[in-house]
């Protein structure tokens, strides 16, 4: 201690040994026995009892209760009971078709909604031997109207004939038939009618001299007064117009846009867009609105204009169809179109990718060529369902089906029967109706093809005999297909499409 200071600050450190020891030990104890009781009971015993009472031993005054059975119990049970064991015995019909266990394929059965026989009572023609035919139907959005055109198909010069639309209307006072509602004259056999696809009331139709008309049949009374509403005159040459297709909203904003841009006035909330095709190979974007009576040229377009090649005829186009809800993985470009032609040629076209044809305003709106068909293109549609997918036919019965990122068919069909129309079915990714045409081998006039694995569905029903020169199927509500012959007859029939079943290996090509 005498080397310490006497500094707070210093600190002295050595080492600290305990000479305390004690010990630690675990122990851990464990039971092996275990038991367990239990009881349970059941009771056997049950009583059935029950009583008998005649009319005698009730005691009341009302003569009514004593009476056995009670008076028109018999007769309800005989109106009720046939209808409710046909609904069951329905019920359960439908049950064992729809099970899965089966291999047989079901045979969905199309009903035959009407016929009607559409009669002409004015001239149509002179010094002609060919009757008139169904030239194009066209559905209303709300699916109760249906407009025919009445005409004849071949010409030797120039048309001679007068033109006639006939406009059915569904009726609950006829029994939810079609009824003959108004009649709209032409001077020119009407080559085409189409309706609007929302609005109900806005029917256009074209004409073979090519003019283009709108009318607005929410009043059908007076749509002469003012309703009506003409193409400029000169349009598509003056020459047979070949297709007419309206835009929907979202294609329709993309050329009233461009309107906007061209000429600075301020679109309609009621304009509309139409799109219209000639045989002078030409396609003419329309700016329409019957209530301001606007009838406008957006652009004009020349199918392979800039080549210096013969100029195609025309007989079919359609624009791919857009939904914005849809995977980023499924969404294409929504500018497409694609134009079949007389020769078998079918272009692939762009709306926001054209040239310029030197010396004039048309565009030309084609960048690619597929390989077509070798004779004339019937009809071709892009697919509801399948982004990018489309169909054709060919008057050789060959069907073929498209993607549009490759210029080779995914699929070449050639049909035993001959065809004359085509038109996608709604609900059904893959499947399309044929209209046929005459042959005395067959009975029917339709029929329902699966264009992904090639082959036909068991679909009866379709009893027809002459030539099915048009086609058209309700989009909205249930599926009613209606079909125009030769004859000048028109056929309507309710096919129960949900009841068509395909597997996975029926959705792919």
């Amino acid at each position: 201690m005498s080397n310490l200071s006497g500094y707070d600050s210093e600190v002295v450190g050595f080492e600290s040994v305990t000479r305390n020891k004690s010990s630690e030990s675990d122990n851990g104890t464990q039971t092996s026995e275990f038991a367990e009781v239990g009881a349970s009971s059941q009771t056997n015993l049950s009583v059935d009892s029950g009583c008998n009472v005649t009319p005698e031993d009730l005691n009341v005054t009302e003569s009514v209760l004593r009476q056995y059975p009670p008076p028109g119990l018999n007769g309800f049970l005989r109106r009720v009971v046939p209808a409710m064991m046909d609904q069951l015995n329905q019920n359960d019909k439908e049950i064992i078709d729809n099970s899965s266990d089966s291999d047989d394929e079901e045979l969905v059965s199309a009903k035959l909604f009407q016929e009607v026989e559409v009669k002409t009572e004015h001239r149509l023609g002179s010094g002609d031997h060919q009757s008139p035919c169904v030239l194009s139907l066209s559905w209303s959005s709300a699916g109760n109207s249906l407009a025919v055109s009445i005409g004849y198909t071949h010409h030797e010069n120039w048309c001679e004939h007068d033109g006639l639309i006939r406009i059915f209307t569904v009726k609950r006072t006829a029994g939810d038939k079609l009824v003959q509602a108004l009649d709209i004259t032409e001077k020119n056999c009407v080559s085409l009618v189409q309706y609007h696809p929302s609005v109900a009331a806005l029917l256009a139709y074209a004409t073979t001299s090519g003019e283009v008309v709108i009318c607005n049949l929410r009043n059908s009374l007076d749509y002469h007064e003012g309703a009506q509403l003409t193409s400029p005159s000169g349009c598509h040459g003056s020459k047979r117009v070949s297709a007419l297709l309206w835009a929907d909203q979202s294609l329709a904003n993309i050329f009233l846009t461009m309107q906007i841009k061209n000429t600075g006035k301020r679109r309609g909330a009621a304009d509309q867009i139409l799109f219209s095709s000639g045989s002078d190979g030409t396609i003419n974007v329309w700016q329409v609105n019957s209530s301001s009576k606007v009838f406008e040229n957006v652009v004009s377009y020349a199918v392979n204009g800039s080549r210096k090649l013969a100029t195609p005829d025309i007989t079919c186009f359609d624009f791919i169809k857009s939904y914005p809800l849809r995977p980023s993985d499924d969404k294409v470009a929504d500018d497409v179109f694609v134009v079949g032609t007389k020769s078998g040629a079918l272009y692939l076209c762009r709306t926001k990718s054209c040239r310029q044809i030197a010396g004039s305003n048309v565009l030309d709106p084609v960048y690619e060529v597929l390989e077509g068909h070798s004779t004339c293109i019937l009809e071709v549609a892009f697919s509801l369902q399948r982004p990018g997918v489309f169909a054709s036919v060919s008057i050789d019965s060959e069907l073929k089906v498209y993607d549009m990122n490759q210029a080779a068919p995914l699929k070449v069909i050639c049909l035993d029967v001959p065809i004359s129309s085509m038109c996608w079915l709604p609900n059904n990714p893959s499947v399309v109706v044929l209209g046929l045409a005459a042959d005395p081998q067959r009975k029917h006039s339709l029929a329902v093809y699966n264009v992904c694995s090639g082959r036909t569905l068991p679909v009866d029903g379709f009893a027809g005999e002459g030539t099915v020169t048009s086609l058209s199927v309700n989009q909205s509500g249930s599926c009613r297909i209606a079909a125009g012959d030769s004859a000048s007859i028109v056929r309507v029939w309710d096919l129960p499409s949900r009841k068509i079943r395909l597997s996975s290996e029926d959705l792919e090509f």
